[in-house]
């Protein structure tokens, strides 16, 4: 059970093992990492790694590290950042996990040193991850669930009265989201530091936009919201994740099988794309970078976002931690929750700050 740093030439072995390990559950997806498994890879952090195991035919298991500025009890903090845990399904239960956990936290220590803070992910209710954490780290503890909300834009929402203004960004407003993005974040656990937002103006100029850290392809749409003082007071990212990965379906539950059909007989009245079959991929925006001062200015945002997307995406992902005020936002909406688990070690957050992690990067 020797672990190595993954070279370039392991891509395509990295992308099929992806492929054999789905996400089950009422819908089962996996991530579809082609054409470049390292993508995601380079969004985590940097410097980042890619540790594997190797079998007879190739990787076996892979986890990958990456050092984030972030901020922890509203301070700049460099944090080790561990994800993208995998074993092939018919390598499980012999070690291989355990020999990848230790590689990375060894790999982690070498970027943040012996007292800095660790942050893992782990889809809710993974008791293989807490056999792990007891033999290796007993200390690392479940510190917040971030919750992936996916909000069906079959039909048109009405949208808030809440007289906020809502609009496409643009490149003069890159300084005012950066500042509220300062103003609001240090007050958030693990936010990132951020120094600029890409934008380009919309329209034709989106193929030519810079892309979102170092990921192929355009970079996120953003939208902003600005009070009746004029004042931006709210901004998301909406990504087309489709250059970096898919999320591909592997089966429906007979519950949501069945509501599947329902769907597709009525996306054509709404002019929605319809559910794929298994093996088809999801067509979906997600949200990056959420920055609002309030649940009814994210509300305004995502029912805006939703409108816009309706007829080109069946669904519209967010991630927030299931403490975050901001929740309050997805009420009524009907958004299916996935639930991730933030694991801490180290240096662990005071208060009751919620945790802001971009559910886009898992």
């Amino acid at each position: 059970m020797k672990v190595r740093d993954a070279q370039p030439e392991d891509n395509e072995a990295l992308v099929a093992l992806a492929a054999q390990c789905p996400m089950v559950g009422d819908l089962s997806l996996c991530v579809d990492r082609r054409p470049e498994f390292f993508a995601l890879s380079r969004l985590s952090g940097y410097p980042w790694r890619v540790g594997v195991i190797d079998g007879d035919t190739g990787p076996i298991g892979c986890v990958g590290v990456a050092r984030r500025a972030v901020y922890l009890d509203g301070r700049a903090t460099q944090l080790a950042y561990i994800g993208d845990l995998k074993v092939r399904p018919d390598h499980r239960g012999r070690g291989a996990g355990r020999a990848l956990a230790r590689w990375a936290m060894t790999a982690a220590r070498d970027l943040v040193g012996d007292d800095g803070p660790l942050l893992a992910t782990v889809l809710a209710g993974n008791t293989a991850v807490d056999t792990l954490r007891r033999d290796l780290a007993p200390t690392v503890r479940r510190w917040a669930t971030v919750r992936s909300h996916s909000i069906s834009l079959l039909w048109r929402r009405r949208r808030p009265r809440t007289g906020l203004a809502v609009r496409p960004a643009g490149p003069a407003d890159g300084p005012a989201m950066v500042a509220l993005w300062r103003r609001l974040s240090v007050a958030r656990q693990f936010a990132p530091i951020l120094e600029s937002f890409p934008v380009s103006a919309p329209g034709p100029a989106r193929a030519e936009r810079a892309p979102w850290g170092s990921a192929p392809g355009p970079g996120p749409d953003y939208l902003l919201a600005h009070g009746p003082d004029g004042e931006l007071v709210g901004f998301i990212g909406l990504w087309d994740q489709h250059g970096i990965k898919q999320m591909r379906v592997t089966g429906y539950s007979r519950r949501l099988a069945a509501a599947r059909v329902g769907f597709n007989l009525a996306a054509p009245l709404f002019r929605a794309p319809r559910l794929p079959p298994p093996g088809g991929a999801l067509r979906h925006r997600t949200v990056v970078n959420p920055c609002a001062s309030d649940a009814r200015t994210l509300r305004t945002l995502l029912v805006h976002a939703g409108n816009r997307l309706r007829g080109q995406c069946s669904f519209l992902t967010i991630g927030l931690d299931t403490r975050d005020p901001l929740s309050r936002a997805l009420a009524g909406l009907f958004a299916q929750p996935t639930d991730v688990d933030l694991l801490v070690l180290g240096p662990t957050p005071r208060g009751t700050a919620p945790a802001h992690f971009e559910i886009a990067t898992v």
